[in-house]
């Protein structure tokens, strides 16, 4: 078998792994937007310790490489890959980078605000910017806002297609869009319905026979 074929598939094989991973962690609700770019920004470090490792021979985190056998003459080859891996994150993320100029006034204050400062570190994130009062930090709320409402994955959307597929089959064809949109909603919604509230409300309940 060509060796040089061998070299660069278990290098590919790594390298696909480590991305996997990232995929995984990236997936699933109830992450925020900065939750996530810290996974991103955990990875390009991670490339960054495979470039020095691949320069010094060292294949530690290459099992498949290591097990098949690295060729000296394919470290350029395969250095320059990472290289170009990290160039296009920093690319796609670069506006995650830079926090805007008018905030950064108010950033201070809140770095010096003792109070503030105990809830940001027993609080989740999303809890705490509910307590940073929006007359001293305007600009930092809407930002927080807008950090907050961004979706970071399609793990949600995808989530909501396989609940309708599910749903509306043959074998439920008078389901209806209306009836449809109710039963999603109830799939993907966080919110607890109040059943006792709900039941005491009504006069009489009817049994369908």
């Amino acid at each position: 078998m060509d060796q040089k074929w061998l070299s660069d598939l278990a290098f590919l094989v790594d390298i696909t792994e480590l991305l996997n991973v990232l995929n995984v962690l990236l997936q699933g609700k109830d992450q925020i937007i900065t939750q996530l770019f810290d996974h991103v920004k955990a990875f390009k470090q991670k490339l960054l310790l495979l470039k020095r490792h691949l320069s010094a021979g060292i294949l530690a985190h290459f099992p498949c490489l290591r097990e098949a056998g690295m060729m000296k003459e394919k470290v350029p080859e395969y250095d320059a890959v990472l290289s170009n891996l990290i160039q296009e994150f920093d690319r796609r993320f670069e506006d995650f980078r830079h926090i805007s100029d008018d905030l950064q006034m108010e950033l201070i204050d809140l770095q010096c605000d003792s109070e503030l400062k105990h809830k940001f570190r027993s609080q989740p994130l999303i809890d705490f910017y509910k307590c940073v009062p929006a007359n001293r930090y305007p600009k930092m709320c809407k930002q927080a806002q807008v950090m907050l409402s961004l979706f970071g994955s399609t793990y949600l959307c995808e989530q909501t297609f396989t609940l309708m597929n599910l749903n509306k089959c043959k074998l439920r064809s008078s389901l209806t869009d209306s009836h449809l949109h109710n039963v999603l909603t109830l799939s993907v919604s966080q919110l607890q319905p109040n059943l006792e509230k709900l039941l005491k409300n009504k006069d009489q309940l009817h049994v369908s026979h």
